[in-house]
């Protein structure tokens, strides 16, 4: 693969190495064919059996970056890759009756799916690009105006004013930026609804964040109805304002101050780029995090995208808009008539109609957002199945294949961000076809435990390896398993529904800022239940098999492989279904700080060890015979623990605990200014390097596979809570 280079304004990132990467890619993957495709004794395939997994050893011992070895072990499990699926097509596929052979291909459709994106994944990822920082000049001549868009539709009140808070707080020159809340909440046709109560909520909404606005400084503007959801709510906006550049923050991601000087300059340097993309980053766990206790210890799902994929797309000038945390440019948008429509996956969609059309993107891999998570199970799939139906209607909408003025890197790129949406059905195709012959003998796969071994072995090693290489520090793979798992079910039935209708999927909006008063387990685990009770009876016959038939065993061995390592994905599954208690509708983020805590006529050290956007936990050494009890009131200089300007912050004893050489204090902020509150806000939100320094410390690579087994473990002593919990349920 030929390593991208930084850009000029003149050819954009990359982009003339583009072409030669994909021919590259092209004739290699042709010559690996070609070669793999040679009969070879059994001898030579244990041979490479052998090589692959020494590799896999070699490559864990010395850990490559990057570099000829990278690349040349990427070639390496291509080619494995490539001869497994030459024999499964060529060796192993049924013929004995109808059943059979449309079981096999059933299963043989899953496998070609993954090795589609293994080779997708290689040529995207192997070897990524890393962008130059351009920052915005620093006259306000030289700075395009700049609109922040906020749009929001039934998010809580406050979610919403610390989000505008930090969007007035953005470091860039006066006047040449606004604040606009776009609200969808109270639209003239919700005001105006037949149902009264309805109406006078929606009425409430309205004069409420209209006052807010006022208050702060910002901009609320609303529309006559909610047509188009968040497209149209962003394209009724683009009517009223007039900035060169459109910042785009959706109602729960909070900007840190550097987000314009650290993407403003692309747009100065190159007058075709049409957008800059930056990292989602969350501050609260997702259901999987929470409920299996991650979050401080494995990198976020959405790390593989965001620290890997996206970058391999911007050398290919294919980074995509992700909906929020980006800057676009206005006469690019407008151009195409504004956020496009047709999709629920608005976001996307517009950028590919706008890379079409020769204009370019840009990608910085710096979080300088901090998002929140869908708290629930429900929400996380009322989300992903948004995000699946939406990808999979721009593949069979406008399909980048034969998108009209895209580069053959662009096409390759947009069909691999289209394509891994179907990974539900491949999921669902791999742990329901070794169930046909274990249950219902009808072969899916023929061949013995030693063929598997000379020719599968040697691909999963591969798989593993190659995942290992391209994603150790961003996705570990168990948790990239369990991930798909626990998407596919619910899932898979959204993408039915869009192959059936293209058009049918409507904008579902994410439910946020979710209390969870008491454990509970998800109402969606229902369908988990089945299917781990179907995998359970496939295990139960494919052992009477292995004992009974002989002389299938070698298959039934197989099949029984796969079928425990879907049995241990499920059950594991249970684990993140059991939703946790979290009384917090702010997260809590850790640090560590030293402060200085003021009583009239005393000062006492401390260090602050966390913070939310209410409060704050304060350890604080035994000075003499002081101690703190609750309902103290104390007081702290803003700056000292991290605003950006000097305040005097009151603060409120909520919580007590003594400790052996010290007191744990829980600390409230008493806002009592304007000033005191913007304060508070940069104070949690104004450094994306709290952001950056807290994603790389999950991105560690070390001991691997003890955490792996960790991961493993606390996914099966949640599932047995899970069970217990029903259980006690049926027992009542």
């Amino acid at each position: 693969m030929v390593q991208a280079t930084p850009h000029s304004a003149e050819h954009g990132p990359a982009s003339r190495f583009a072409p030669l990467r994909t021919v590259s890619a092209v004739v290699v993957l042709s010559s690996i064919a070609f070669i793999a495709a040679a009969p070879a004794p059994d001898q030579v395939q244990v041979l490479l059996c052998i090589a692959t997994i020494a590799t896999y050893f070699l490559m864990s011992w010395l850990r490559p970056s990057g570099g000829p070895f990278r690349t040349f072990v990427a070639l390496l499990i291509v080619f494995t890759s490539t001869r497994y699926m030459i024999w499964r097509v060529t060796e192993t596929m049924p013929s004995d009756s109808a059943l059979s052979i449309i079981g096999g291909i059933f299963l043989l459709g899953a496998e070609t799916y993954g090795y589609i994106l293994l080779l997708l994944s290689t040529f995207l990822s192997v070897d990524v690009y890393k962008r130059k920082p351009r920052p915005a000049p620093l006259s306000a001549s030289a700075c395009p105006s700049v609109d922040i868009l906020i749009p929001s539709y039934n998010e809580p009140d406050d979610l919403l004013e610390v989000t505008l808070t930090a969007a007035l707080n953005v470091n860039y020159p006066a006047g040449r930026v606004k604040v606009y809340l776009l609200d969808d909440g109270g639209t003239d046709g919700k005001r105006n609804q037949s149902d009264p109560k309805k109406a006078a909520e929606a009425q409430a909404r309205h004069d409420h964040l209209k006052e807010v606005c006022a208050r702060l400084g910002a901009h609320y503007l609303t529309r006559e109805k909610n047509n188009h959801a968040k497209a149209g709510n962003i394209n009724a906006a683009l009517q009223k304002t007039d900035g060169e550049l459109i910042l785009i923050l959706d109602a729960d991601h909070v900007p840190s101050t550097d987000i314009l000087t650290r993407t403003v300059g692309y747009f100065i340097e190159d007058p075709k780029l049409f957008l800059v993309q930056t990292p989602h980053f969350f501050l609260n766990p997702d259901p999987l995090e929470r409920n299996l206790d991650t979050f401080r210890k494995m990198p976020s799902e959405n790390e593989m995208f965001y620290s890997v994929i996206q970058r391999g797309l911007d050398g290919l000038n294919a980074a995509f808009f992700c909906g929020s945390a980006a800057l676009l440019r206005r006469k690019y948008i407008m151009e195409i008539g504004g956020i496009q429509g047709d999709t629920i996956t608005e976001d996307a969609e517009t950028a590919l109609e706008l890379h079409s059309r020769g204009y370019r993107s840009a990608y910085v891999d710096r979080p300088m957002v901090a998002g929140l998570s869908p708290e629930t199970f429900s929400g996380f799939i009322v989300q992903r199945m948004r995000w699946t139906q939406g990808m999979v209607q721009i593949f069979l909408l406008k399909n980048p294949l034969f998108k009209k003025g895209l580069t053959l890197a662009q096409r390759i790129g947009y069909f691999n961000s289209c394509f891994y949406w179907f990974f539900p059905l491949a999921r669902m195709a791999f742990i329901l076809g070794p169930l046909l012959y274990l249950l219902f003998g009808i072969q899916v796969y023929i061949g013995d435990l030693s063929d598997f071994l000379m020719y599968g072995l040697p691909h999963i090693v591969g798989a593993l390896m190659l995942s290992s290489i391209l994603y150790g520090h961003t996705r570990w793979a168990f948790a990239s398993e369990l991930y798909e798992v626990i998407q596919s079910i619910h899932c898979s039935g959204a993408i039915l529904q869009v192959l059936r209708n293209p058009r049918s999927p409507s904008f579902a909006v994410t439910p946020k800022g979710e209390n969870l008063d008491e454990n509970f387990v998800s109402p969606l685990a229902r369908p988990f239940y089945i299917l781990i009770a179907i995998v359970c009876l496939g295990q139960i016959a494919g052992i009477i098999r292995f004992f009974v038939d002989p002389v299938g065993a070698g298959v039934v061995s197989v099949l029984l492989f796969w079928n425990t390592f879907h049995l241990l994905l499920l059950v594991s599954a249970l684990g993140v279904l059991y939703e946790r208690s979290q009384q917090r509708v702010f997260p809590r983020f850790d640090t560590d700080r030293p402060v200085t805590l003021h009583q009239p006529g005393m000062a006492f050290a401390g260090n602050m060890t966390d913070i939310s956007i209410t409060g704050m936990g304060v350890r604080v050494p035994h000075t003499g015979n002081k101690r703190f009890a609750a309902g103290d009131t104390l007081q702290a200089d803003a700056q000292q623990l991290g605003a950006t300007s000097p305040t005097q912050l009151h603060l409120k004893v909520l919580s007590v605990l003594d400790e052996p050489d010290g007191q744990k204090l829980g600390l409230s902020f008493d806002i009592r200014t304007p000033d005191q509150w913007s304060a508070v806000v940069a104070l949690m939100y104004a450094r994306s390097e709290n952001w950056k320094t807290f994603r790389d410390g999950r991105a560690r690579a070390d001991n691997m596979g003890a955490k792996i087994a960790g991961l493993v473990r606390s996914s099966l002593s949640h599932a047995l809570i899970h069970i217990r919990a029903i259980t006690r349920e049926v027992r009542t």
